[in-house]
């Protein structure tokens, strides 16, 4: 797969790749095909919405695999009070690094 979709060398793949990239590269090769997915999904959407009685959305047609993954990393998005807590520790770091190298 890594070869063939991702284009990457044989010589590579088989002898010189770490196989934290390969996991990597695996983990996202869905977003080789994306796009023409996505333009399958537009163009199966045009040619039936026009012939439907209910009101479709292109996500009604079908959904992919990354959607899901994407609605799951939305949900465990940082809570505000998280969010004001790293950016005050953050001011703390950079106010400590500027006293030091003052």
């Amino acid at each position: 797969m890594l070869i063939l979709k991702c284009g990457i060398s044989p010589g590579y793949v088989l002898d010189d790749m770490p196989l934290y990239i390969a996991q990597l590269l695996l983990d996202n090769l869905y977003m080789v095909d994306q796009g023409a997915m996505e333009r399958m999904r537009m163009m199966c959407w045009a040619s039936v919405a026009p012939h439907s009685k209910k009101q479709l959305k292109p996500t009604d047609m079908f959904k992919f695999s990354w959607e899901e993954r994407e609605k799951a990393e939305s949900a465990a998005s940082i809570s505000k009070e998280r969010m004001a807590a790293l950016q005050q520790q953050a001011q703390e770091i950079r106010k400590k690094l500027i006293q030091d190298n003052g």
